[in-house]
């Protein structure tokens, strides 16, 4: 068995491999290798580095490195999820992590910090919006009660938690089924505190008027209650670590390999493997750690056996992808205005952001729309990545989700002349806020929607997955799938962020029947 990555042809036949490496699939990698030690896992990559949007990119003239996804992990508490992940993992030695006294500073017209503890964040808001104190009351105790049931799932899967079942009725039917911009509505009647509660929806690609309330109060829940933390070396050295424990165990990762096809033996209807730019790597499993939309009209010959998942994964809607603009700076971004790890800057007129945002979605295809709905009038993330890492650099970035069907094709003028819009509009939404800052950039660089499609093939470039929409169906691609040894892994079926692909990763590889073996 060949395993060189710079020569990746081999004749063995592998356990299982994987189209993708994302961080999902290198956490399933990772963990079913320490379960089944010579079990045979090959991971392909398209990209230069491994871990799909867990990855960095470097900007060696400006001594920058720049990570492609959100730093911020949640649930890194003592009992929180990914924490325990990182733990079974054998990580939790590896890391060093920080926590930030603040979850996040608002700024904008409303300039204000919200405490990483729950409380001293209640007292906070009750202070500065003390006209609304019931409906503050009621929303963290919808945080503490529904929040935590739908944060302790996997928990409540493997009978080490038990919910308030009659608690879990209500939530199923009351919240779940409507928007956090409808739920903070009818709890507040302060427009801009509606927005500063609403933010965490950021999290998951939606904006409030998208996501399901229910789905919502858990991601808070993971924040607030679990603790959020960043990691030295940002997502790329999470991915690289998970890289070196599945190449220690008999795996591998191999790089700059374009997977064309996956093999399938139609008198059986079972996938034998993969058919690359490299040459084909048979299998006995194929693990998709893409989008399933991509998967099925890219990856499969046509076969009528099809159409009914091809069918289900059309009705899928992706979450927002983002515009990221990528900033250096002369000066440490503390001093400029950004403090903490992770500045909010708040939309002016909330009401006028959600207007501009329907009409945008009503013609999504016009760029003015777009444009005014999501660059200049929505709320932004910004993260100083200085504060968590200073050998990244003097960084800042800021990110917009986006819509990428206003975006020109790449590489065309009218693509190039877009970047320069956007990255100006940005430019003039932080320094309306933070003038200091616009004085020390040294360096600015946007990457749109496209440019995430591009290296992760991601549908409509949303690295977020399926949208949690209050109507979304279930990501029910894995059951009876017509390809046998096929099986899907990714934000698209686990959920969005770090906490929920590598949760469901490794609940995955716990329950894996052990079929995959090829002892």
């Amino acid at each position: 068995m060949v395993r060189r990555t710079g020569d990746c042809m081999s004749e063995a036949v592998w356990d299982i491999v994987c189209v993708g490496s994302g961080i999902a699939a290198l956490t399933y990698a990772a963990a079913l290798t320490a379960q089944r030690p010579g079990l045979r896992v090959l991971l392909l990559e398209q990209h230069t580095v491994p871990g799909g949007y867990s990855s960095e990119f470097v900007r060696p003239k400006q001594d920058a490195r720049f990570d492609c996804s959100l730093h911020k992990l949640s649930g890194m508490g003592e009992q929180g999820n990914l924490r325990q992940v990182f733990r079974a993992l054998g990580l939790e030695e590896q890391i060093n992590l920080h926590f930030s006294p603040v979850l996040f500073q608002a700024a904008g017209p409303i300039w204000l910090e919200v405490s990483e503890s729950p409380e001293q964040a209640l007292d906070g808001l009750l202070q500065a919006f003390p006209s609304q104190r019931e409906g503050l009351l009621r929303f963290f105790d919808d945080i503490a009660v529904h929040g935590k049931n739908g944060y302790l799932q996997f928990e409540m899967l493997q009978g080490r938690y038990e919910p308030d079942f009659a608690a879990m009725r209500y939530a199923r039917k009351h919240l779940k089924n409507i928007t956090v911009r409808d739920a903070l509505l009818g709890m507040f009647d302060d427009p801009q505190l509606c927005e500063l509660l609403a933010l965490p929806s950021i999290y998951v690609g939606s904006f409030p008027e998208q996501c399901s309330y229910l789905y919502f109060l858990h991601v808070v829940y993971a924040n607030l209650y679990m603790r959020s933390a960043y990691m030295d070396g940002g997502s790329q050295r999470l991915s690289n670590l998970l890289v070196e424990q599945i190449r220690a165990r008999g795996g591998d990762v191999v790089l700059n390999v374009n997977v064309e096809r996956i093999l399938v033996d139609k008198s059986t209807m079972r996938a034998t493997g993969v058919a690359t730019d490299r040459g084909e790597f048979m299998a006995r499993e194929v693990l998709v750690n893409a989008s399933p939309v991509y998967a099925l009209e890219q990856l499969f010959e046509s076969m009528p056996e099809l159409e009914a998942p091809r069918q289900l994964v059309s009705r899928i809607r992706p979450a927002n992808a983002t515009s990221t603009l990528y900033l250096v700076l002369d000066e440490d971004p503390a001093l400029l205005g950004l403090p903490h790890a992770e500045t909010m800057l708040l939309a002016d007129d909330p009401d006028a952001a959600w207007s501009a945002r329907e009409r945008s979605r009503a013609d999504p295809m016009s760029e003015a729309l777009a444009e005014e709905a999501y660059w200049q009038r929505s709320s932004l993330e910004i993260t100083n990545y200085h504060a968590l890492d200073a050998s990244g650099g003097r960084v800042v970035i800021v990110n917009a989700l986006d819509d990428p069907r206003h975006w020109p094709r790449r590489k065309t003028p009218e693509y190039r002349a877009k970047k320069k819009r956007g990255q100006q509009a940005l430019l003039e939404r932080v320094g309306k806020h933070f003038p200091d800052l616009s004085d020390h950039i040294v360096y600015a660089e946007l990457s749109s929607p496209h440019t995430y499609q591009r290296y992760t093939n991601n549908t409509a470039g949303s690295g977020y997955g399926a949208l949690v929409a209050p109507d979304a169906a279930p990501a029910l691609i894995n059951h009876r799938f017509p390809v046998a040894g096929v099986s899907f892994l990714s934000a698209w079926v686990a959920g969005s962020g770090y906490e929920a692909a590598m949760g469901y990763s490794m609940f995955k590889a716990s329950t894996a029947a052990p079929a995959a073996a090829g002892a």
